[in-house]
């Protein structure tokens, strides 16, 4: 069931409904970018945020996007406008959440474009239903887990700890090239999240078992498009990684953002669009041929 309450307000961008849906047992926030022509399920995109941030992270890239496509932009569970349970904040917990929005928006093949955690939850999808994702979109999200990863999970609780002001005036030192708005809205994100976000997932890593993933990705047969950044700016994903990641899925390839770091969309947001729109658009145009 989806109840819709419009937004009212004006502003330059694109404006969106606002959807509130039920999904795996929770209420999911959901914005709706109609997209040109007033968008269809078979140019709709879902687009998944990374950890610690919510669906308004996606606006650099927002206009560029709904020029193509019809958007569907969440919140994840424990962010944002979403519930926040007590628990359940691991990567099943997630791609059910996503298979319940789906389900609500009566997309049987869609789109997928996932920055982080939100393309590590489009993959864990894609892993249980072969064949049914139509193409998906990964930002920087990173090919192994495990223990090495824990640091960063610690410094993201420390960041949710501060106030939104004291977390933004972070981002901005660490971020030079990010506009007040980025680091604001960064800000609200990560200092709004559900603790069990961070501790859950912290505790999963813990597991040496998870240090590399590809093991788990050996079943999607979706066409997939890893975009990523370098490792000395702050990108997530070592080349040879994603060179492994080209070779491993049948239908994968990897783009690498020379300069970009972690956040490829709010960074480099040109060449994150022209990365992924025609990626994207050719399996629109595909699914309309085979209609």
């Amino acid at each position: 069931m989806v109840v819709t309450l419009d937004d009212m307000g004006s502003r330059p961008e694109a404006v969106p409904r606002q959807h509130r849906i039920r999904a795996n047992g929770i209420t999911l926030s959901v914005a709706e970018y109609p997209g040109p022509g007033g968008g269809g399920d078979d140019a709709s995109v879902v687009l998944l945020h990374g950890i610690g941030s919510a669906g308004a992270s996606w606006s650099p890239v927002i206009d560029g996007l709904v020029a193509h496509f019809r958007l569907l932009v969440a919140d994840l569970r424990g962010h944002g406008a979403s519930d926040r349970p007590e628990r359940g904040y691991l990567l099943p917990d997630y791609a059910a959440d996503l298979d319940g929005l789906l389900s609500a928006f009566g997309l049987d093949r869609p789109l997928l474009l996932g920055h982080s955690l939100g393309g590590l939850i489009a993959l864990t999808w894609a892993a249980g239903h072969p064949g049914r994702g139509r193409a998906i979109a990964l930002e920087d999200s990173t090919l192994r887990g495990g223990p090495g990863v824990v640091p960063s999970f610690d410094g993201w609780i420390a960041l949710s700890r501060l106030s939104p002001a004291a977390a933004a005036a972070h981002y901005a030192e660490e971020h030079p090239d990010w506009s007040a708005e980025d680091c604001r809205r960064r800000a609200e994100g990560i200092t709004s999240v559900a603790p069990g976000v961070f501790t859950e997932l912290r505790a999963a890593n813990l597991d040496p078992e998870q240090t590399d993933r590809m093991a788990s990705l050996v079943g999607i047969t979706s066409p997939v498009l890893l975009v990523h950044g370098d490792p000395a700016a702050g990108g997530m994903v070592h080349p040879a990684d994603a060179a492994r990641f080209a070779v491993t899925l049948p239908d994968a390839r990897a783009v690498r953002i020379a300069g970009a770091g972690h956040s490829i969309h709010r960074e480099r947001p040109e060449e994150f669009l022209a990365a992924v729109v025609p990626f994207l658009a050719v399996h629109v145009r595909e699914h309309d041929v085979k209609s």
